[in-house]
């Protein structure tokens, strides 16, 4: 689950159901339109922050993943980088 918050009013804008167990960590895009999130449920799920709703799930660590980047200053698209306890996967 991930919850995003107005900083400003403080209130909660949205509730993003979807990981089944904890999540360790999450990377927001630069153009704050897109969230992914690394669970111990060993998914990473992507978010679209305008619609509020998830885009993807991506399997396929074997263990949780504890650490997320998103890199999109990339000239041909971007690259999605995660670290789990038993390796790194690349999305580009």
């Amino acid at each position: 689950t991930l919850r995003v918050w107005d900083l400003e009013s403080t209130e909660q804008k949205a509730f993003l159901e979807g990981h089944v167990d904890a999540v360790w960590s999450v990377a927001i895009s630069g153009d704050g339109k897109t969230a992914v999130s690394g669970s111990r449920d060993q998914t990473l799920r992507v978010w679209d922050l305008e619609e509020m709703e998830e885009k993807a799930c991506l399997r396929g660590h074997c263990a949780a993943v504890f650490s997320v980047s998103l890199k999109t200053d990339m000239v041909d698209g971007s690259a999605l980088h995660a670290a789990a306890a038993r390796g790194v996967w690349s999305v580009c």
